[in-house]
C-alpha cells in the first residue's frame, strides 16, 4: 500500500499520522484564563526535547472559531503545568477531553482536585503521579490550520514519592503506569516493560 497525503485527503492524512506514531504520551495541560478560570485538556502531539534547560513541547489545533483555550491561556499568562496521565486519571483525562467553552472549569468538570503552582501561575493536578511547572520559551505555528506548537522550559518538578528513586534519579515507570494514546478511541497502558541495555558504557538515561 503506498498513499500519498496529497491526494488521500486531510482524514486520511491525520488517522494514518496518529495510528503510526504510537503509542504517544499525553500531556495534561492546565493552563488559567485572563478571567481566572482553570482549564485543563489533554494533547497527545507531545515530546521531550531536550535536557539543558529541560524542555519540552505540545501541539494544539485549531477550534473552529480560533485558538483553544489551552492556547489563548498560555499567551496571556506565559505558563502552564503538564501533569502526567496515569491508569488511575485514564477516565477523568477523557472526560476534559470535550469542546468545552472558555468559561468551563475542567478541574471541577471532572472532580479532580487543583494545587497551586510553586514557579507558576496555572494551577497543577494535586493528585497527578508527576506535574511539571513551565514558563512558554516559543510558540511556533506549523501547518494549514494553523496548529500552535508550544515550547516550555520546565522550571519546578513534582513528583511523587513513590515514582521517584532517589538512588538512581529515574522514574520507576512500573509505579507510574503512565497511559498512552493509540488512535480513534484506543489507549494502552503500559505495564508491560522491559530493558535492553545500550551499547553506550556513559548513557546517562
Amino acid at each position: 500500500m503506498e498513499l500519498d497525503p496529497r491526494t488521500i485527503g486531510t482524514t486520511a492524512s491525520y488517522k494514518l499520522l496518529i495510528g503510526c506514531v504510537v503509542p504517544r504520551p499525553i500531556a495534561w495541560v492546565s493552563t488559567v484564563g485572563a478571567d481566572g478560570v482553570p482549564n485543563l485538556a489533554p494533547f497527545s502531539f507531545f515530546m521531550g526535547v531536550c535536557n539543558e534547560p529541560p524542555t519540552i513541547a505540545f501541539s494544539s489545533g485549531p477550534r473552529e472559531n480560533g485558538k483553544k483555550d489551552t492556547a489563548r491561556n498560555l499567551e496571556h499568562t506565559g505558563d502552564f503545568v503538564v501533569n502526567v496521565v496515569d491508569d488511575t486519571h485514564a477516565e477523568a483525562m477523557n472526560v476534559t477531553s470535550g469542546e468545552y467553552g472558555p468559561e468551563v472549569d475542567e478541574f471541577a468538570l471532572a472532580g479532580l482536585t487543583m494545587a497551586p503552582g510553586v514557579q507558576v501561575r496555572a494551577p497543577r493536578l494535586a493528585t497527578a503521579p508527576i506535574s511539571m511547572e513551565c514558563r512558554v520559551a516559543q510558540i511556533v505555528s506549523v501547518g494549514r490550520g494553523p496548529h500552535s506548537v508550544v515550547f516550555g522550559e520546565i522550571v519546578y518538578f513534582h513528583v511523587r514519592d513513590d515514582v521517584y528513586d532517589t538512588k538512581t534519579g529515574r522514574i520507576d515507570v512500573h509505579r507510574l503506569q503512565p497511559v498512552g494514546r493509540l488512535a480513534g478511541n484506543q489507549y494502552s497502558h503500559i505495564h508491560d516493560i522491559f530493558e535492553m541495555k545500550r551499547p553506550n558504557e556513559n548513557y546517562r538515561g
